[in-house]
């Protein structure tokens, strides 16, 4: 056979074996569907076509069981031949709901043991198996979690109706729990403990409606009623968020109809609704309000100490906080300014070297506290030709390439992280460099933040683009290192990201923005909402949008930041009547997504200029200083906002 008949003998090959993964590819996501649809018989008619040793095999077996009412045994064989994939943990997760269903509680604590993730019903299952064992701390146990302000399944009531049997749980608790719900405006969990009262201590005439409604009417006279009461408390932070002043009024007039724990708890709403909004009042009104207060009010007491500058108070509020939250990296950076500020050095020196070894925001800012410059962090980790070709090797990051291929995003995502567990650092960054190589650079970029000693920064800070990104960003003026912080952020180089408001593209622009924003360009406004799905025009639409926000903020990047996110009237509404420190503005500014998008654009931004070359870069001197609000500043803008 000649040269030419054997080189056209292999295309022949490997078009037919290109022709049958097609083929397997659209056949299993045909199974998939059937299986979906309870259609079994033409789910099993697929299912047969596959090899056992099929990559997608699991997922077959998987589906297979499920739909056959499987036995303990068939669960738990499933689970041992299947260790390498979650489908594992999934079926797991399912024999614990099984065993429970069956009474079999020490078997549901041994398998429950097991798992790598749990979910909120497995959890309450597994609360209950010790319940029902008599375990010691079983009670406390179960009762903490019952105090919160999540929804949980309807399989979490057999284990709370268990503890108030017992006396674990009291009407006390509910009340707590109703209150806890209307913090975090769940109104819908309010009304659904509020039925589990007695009759004769329930709300009355739809009060979270006239809470919402007619807030002062509600406030007015109070209620003999604890859980009424608790509605008032919740219309008197609706009043708050419009109005402080008329709040405080309303409420000195009142609070003698409620008790001494509410009256403090609406003293704490009010003060922190007006730390919200930096009003010049907030810790006067903290200090009626006493304790206790909840810790969202603590943290804000925190806050609008630091925005008056008074760091004795910011040590005493960060020092009244749950233990963990003190450890959070908020307070730790911020107990070490105030000890710093109060001239216990030391102190706050310890507190800062410690930060100083984490690789975020606050990290970047302690290390610039420090007296002595640390030395720069160790070379990146060069990977080798073997650990590559082991990472690509790994069955179960092969699989979750081809769920990925298939556009089964949520199972490639669960296959990808479970095959992560147990490795090295650089078999971890050997994973991320793969993901990178297939353009998959959200999970390259999270895969590459797992690493706990051994780094690579390439990874992390990766630069897909940067022939379009940078020159868009010289184009409108702007730093490409803040481009790019900006968008690993938005989208992390997934030029398909789409948020849940409609947001498109590796910057996340919104269509009635691109529309706006086309019309500036002297583009056509009817094709902008299509051109923002391409990479090279959603770069050239979000930098010119970005430099608009960032002139009409007086070129501040944090306040461009903030108000590339939530909106520049917003950003400008959180200015100061005076200069402020950036960081203190940051931590200042009210949404908790922005605040935290605000903190990683801007560390965003410090590793790429170190990357792109200024290795003595500052994350302070980039921050700087907000300025005072312009007075008579309303707020407008011109432009719509980005989301």
């Amino acid at each position: 056979m000649g040269v030419l008949q054997k080189l056209g003998l292999a295309f022949f090959l490997l078009a037919l074996a290109l022709t049958a993964e097609a083929s397997q590819d659209k056949d299993f996501i045909a199974a998939r569907d059937a299986y979906a649809k309870g259609r079994i018989d033409q789910f099993e008619r697929l299912a047969d076509k596959f090899p056992k040793d099929h990559l997608l095999a699991p997922y077959l077996r998987y589906w297979r069981l499920k739909s056959n009412n499987p036995s303990v045994e068939s669960m738990q064989a499933f689970i041992g031949q299947n260790a390498d994939t979650p489908l594992s943990d999934r079926m797991r997760q399912d024999l614990v709901r099984k065993l429970a269903d069956s009474g079999d509680w020490a078997s549901v604590l041994s398998q429950a043991g097991k798992l790598v993730r749990t979910d909120a019903e497995t959890q309450c299952v597994t609360l209950r198996a010790r319940l029902q064992l008599n375990e010691p701390a079983a009670q406390k146990d179960g009762a903490a979690f019952y105090r919160n302000a999540r929804d949980l399944p309807s399989a979490c009531n057999a284990l709370f109706d268990a503890l108030f049997e017992r006396g674990a749980l009291t009407d006390e608790d509910r009340y707590d729990r109703i209150r806890h719900a209307l913090e975090a405006n769940n109104l819908r969990l309010a009304r659904e403990i509020d039925t589990r009262l007695p009759e004769d201590q329930r709300m009355q005439g739809d009060a979270l409606t006239r809470a919402q409604k007619s807030p002062a009417a509600l406030v007015k006279g109070g209620s003999d009623r604890r859980a009424q009461r608790e509605a008032a408390l919740y219309a008197l932070a609706q009043i708050a968020k419009q109005d402080t002043a008329a709040a405080a009024r309303l409420w000195e007039a009142e609070q003698a109809a409620y008790t001494e724990n509410e009256r403090g708890y609406g003293w704490g709403v009010i003060a922190m609704a007006a730390a919200r909004q930096h009003e010049a009042r907030a810790l006067e009104w903290y200090a009626r309000a006493g304790e206790p207060i909840s810790e969202a009010q603590r943290t804000w007491k925190v806050r609008a100490a630091l925005w008056k500058g008074n760091w004795l108070e910011v040590l005493y509020g960060i020092n009244g906080l749950p233990e963990a939250t003190q450890n959070e990296t908020t307070w730790r950076y911020w107990k070490a300014r105030a000890l710093q500020a109060l001239k216990s050095t030391a102190s706050a020196n310890a507190i800062f070297a410690r930060l100083s070894n984490e690789y975020h925001y606050y990290g970047l800012l302690a290390a610039e506290e420090l007296p002595t410059r640390l030395e720069s962090r160790p070379p990146d980790h060069a990977l080798t030709s073997d650990e590559l070709a082991e990472a690509e090797a790994r069955t179960g990051l092969k699989r979750a390439l081809l769920l990925r291929k298939l556009d089964l995003k949520a199972e490639a995502v669960a296959e990808w992280d479970w095959s992560l567990r147990g490795l090295s650092d650089a078999q971890i960054l050997a994973a991320a460099e793969l993901a990178r190589r297939e353009k998959w650079y959200d999970r390259a970029i999270l895969t590459a933040e797992k690493t706990r000693d051994t780094h690579n920064f390439d990874l992390r800070y990766m630069t897909p683009y940067r022939d379009i990104a940078e020159a868009y960003a010289k184009r409108n003026d702007l730093d490409p290192a803040w481009v790019y912080g900006l968008m690993r952020q938005e989208s992390r180089f997934m030029d398909y990201a789409r948020s849940g408001v409609g947001a498109i593209g590796l910057m996340q622009i919104m269509p009635a923005t691109a529309r706006w924003i086309a019309g500036q360009l002297g583009l056509s406004k009817a094709k902008a909402a299509s051109q923002i799905k391409e990479p090279e025009e959603n770069i050239r639409y979000g930098t010119y949008y970005l430099k608009h926000i960032h002139s009409s903020l007086g070129r501040s990047d944090v306040l461009a930041t903030a108000g590339y996110n939530a909106g520049p009237g917003r950003a400008r509404k959180w200015q100061g009547e005076k200069p402020l420190e950036a960081a203190i503005y940051i931590d200042n500014i009210p949404i908790l997504e922005t605040r935290d998008y605000v903190r990683k654009v801007m560390a965003n931004a410090l590793f790429y200029s170190q990357r792109f070359g200024d290795a003595n870069g500052s994350l302070k001197a980039r921050l700087g200083v907000i300025p005072a609000r312009t007075k008579g500043a309303n707020g407008d803008e011109t432009g719509p906002d980005p989301d």
